[in-house]
């Protein structure tokens, strides 16, 4: 067809594609230009010069020349008319109108700074992508599903995620970034296990972890604690652990939504959470060892294989005092989703199991032992009956909760990868009800931060109902839209994970961001360091300092500085001296209770003075 009858044809009925077009070629050249600049904060701000705009602006036309002469070349090689080729282009296409947003992803740290941005920027790629994928459905619908290779993209995903978060999260143990709150603490705790001690650690009153919160499931990592009992075993294999609940999360996902498209995408979108990958770096926490047993309870839940879901549910009460509540909201899901009878027995199991431990096992978990965090501004709440009376009293406590900026940005965090679908799962969402409550009635602001373990309470329901929203959603609209929505989620999620995560520049694992590696001091001082916890006297009596807490806690007294100071060595990190340890450490060196034994690398010991 002769160039010029092309162009005719296609000028002719521009309003069909023109514009779209027109907006599709100019966001391609103008993003080409910013990310090339290398400086897509003075974007950001708005901080170019005159010629800089111009420039800009020339990088835009230029896109959109070349979209439009592409789009020439292209129908008249083909023989088809240029408005019909370009109308069903600018769908296929339509993903390049977010190509801008691209710039705000790539911007340092603004996350951390104006965390909405990027949330809404996350959502809207998400959408665009979905939108796009629309045009492409003929043609992907003709491709034979192949759930080995997806399987396979997957497993190496998993496997990839779970060796890039090992290394981190041991730099980051190297590198005192890790604390005795909470790794020196589930340290000694399997150490003294490890040793006839069940359950029992000296950082806690009364000599025992169930002063503070009821684990006996720990005791199912003492023989890998044993091969290797050291602080990194802890941090391998919770990383192992979480992420190897992607693999109840995609046998969930594809059955529930028959989709071997969504199941990948949620699983993919799963496995690149920078909330998964900061509950996993974030120490060591009993509340992650929920998050693969609640995925296996719902897979074996909807194969109706009772054995797994006896075991699944067993496991998961074990985890913590909590669970009781999430396998009685279980069970109200249960009873729900046509299997009354199940449910009414998992309801009453996770009940009494509930009180028998608030009652009997270990009575001052809980709120009696985190009156702070649990109760919030609820000051004269004494114990589960007032939290639960604060909640059904006044209806309006909850929408005003969540609706806080924080607790509000919070849930944007878990829906937005998901293109929002956690929303449409109706009943699923009882799953959700326990850890609600607490993030309601929390006045601990890290209940409601992303970089914390908190997370754990709502990851796999969250993940699990993003599979279940979507076949609710093509229900509800009586058309098929897995494709679609598999597509958005990939884009959304890549995007939420880019800029939340590592890549952006804003990623923490609980109160500092993640090194990648460690310096050359760095190395230096963690092999003093461990020299020095091999030839502290096994049976001595040892208190330290945070941060260097979580290298010495494999022995049988270990307290934290200044919590307790009737021991015998105290191993001191300056960095870690605040101004309120300042007079005691200055009384202890008046008194000549203990005396300097050492100093390397800004690491102080001191030894009990015999005398004093």
């Amino acid at each position: 067809m002769p160039f010029a009858a092309v162009a005719s044809a296609g000028f002719a009925h521009a309003r069909r594609w023109g514009l779209l077009a027109a907006l599709l070629g100019f966001a391609a050249g103008w993003t080409a230009w910013a990310l090339s600049r290398g400086d897509p904060a003075a974007l950001v701000g708005d901080d170019l010069d005159l010629g800089q705009r111009l420039t800009a602006v020339r990088a835009g036309l230029g896109g959109l020349v070349v979209l439009f002469g592409s789009y020439f070349l292209a129908a008249r090689r083909l023989g088809r008319p240029l408005a019909d080729f370009a109308v069903l282009w600018n769908r296929h296409l339509l993903l390049l109108a977010g190509a801008p947003a691209c710039v705000l992803l790539a911007v340092p740290g603004l996350a951390e700074r104006r965390g909405f941005v990027p949330l809404v920027t996350s959502l809207g790629l998400g959408l665009l992508a979905a939108a796009s994928a629309a045009g492409w459905r003929d043609l992907l619908a003709q491709r034979r599903p192949r759930p080995r290779l997806v399987a396979a993209v997957l497993l190496a995903l998993g496997l990839g995620v779970a060796a890039l978060l090992i290394h981190l999260g041991v730099v980051r143990h190297h590198a005192l970034v890790s604390n005795i709150h909470d790794l020196g603490i589930f340290e000694n705790v399997l150490w003294r296990s490890l040793h006839g001690d069940l359950l029992a650690t000296s950082l806690f009153p009364d000599d025992t972890f169930n002063n503070q919160h009821f684990a006996p499931l720990l005791l199912a990592l003492v023989p890998f604690y044993a091969l290797a009992p050291r602080a990194e075993t802890l941090i391998v294999v919770q990383v192992l652990w979480l992420c190897s609940a992607a693999i109840p999360l995609y046998l969930f996902s594809r059955r529930r939504s028959g989709s071997l498209a969504l199941a990948f995408a949620v699983t993919l979108a799963f496995l690149v959470s920078p909330l998964l990958h900061a509950s996993a770096l974030w120490d060591f926490h009993d509340l992650t060892l929920a998050v693969p047993l609640v995925l296996w309870a719902l897979w074996a839940h909807d194969g109706d294989r009772r054995l797994g879901l006896v075991l699944a549910v067993a496991a998961l009460l074990l985890v913590r005092e909590e669970m009781g509540l999430v396998v009685a909201a279980f069970g109200l899901f249960a009873a729900l989703d046509a299997r009354p009878r199940r449910g009414l027995v998992l309801l009453a199991l996770g009940l009494a199991w509930f009180v028998l431990v608030a009652r009997v096992f270990a009575p001052g978990t809980g709120v009696g032992a985190h009156a702070d965090g649990l109760r919030g501004n609820l000051a004269e709440a004494t114990g589960y009956r007032d939290l639960a009376l604060a909640l059904l009293a006044n209806p309006l406590r909850l929408p005003l909760e969540l609706l806080r900026p924080e607790k509000f940005g919070y849930l944007l965090c878990l829906g937005a990868p998901l293109l929002l679908l956690p929303a449409c799962a109706g009943r699923l969402l009882v799953l959700l009800l326990p850890g609600a409550a607490i993030f309601v009635l929390s006045g601990n602001q890290y209940v409601a931060d992303p970089y914390f373990h908190y997370s754990a309470f709502f990851l796999p329901a969250v993940f699990a109902a993003a599979a279940v929203g979507a076949a609710n959603l093509q229900q509800r609209l009586g058309r098929p839209l897995a494709l679609e929505l598999a597509a958005g989620i990939v884009v959304a999620a890549l995007a939420f994970g880019w800029s939340f995560g590592l890549p952006g520049g804003s990623f923490r694992a609980g109160f500092h961001p993640v090194p990648t590696a460690l310096t050359e001091a760095e190395r230096e001082r963690h092999a003093w360091l461990t020299e020095l916890a091999r030839t502290l006297p096994p049976d001595a009596c040892v208190a330290a300092t945070g941060d260097v807490g979580a290298h010495l806690a494999a022995r049988r007294c270990f307290a934290w500085f200044p919590a307790r100071l009737d021991v015998d060595y105290l191993v001191l990190h300056r960095e870690d001296i605040n101004a309120k340890h300042m007079p005691l450490l200055r009384k202890l060196r008046a008194e000549q209770r203990f005396r300097t034994v050492d100093e390397q690398h800004k690491i102080l010991v001191l030894q009990r003075n015999p005398d004093k």
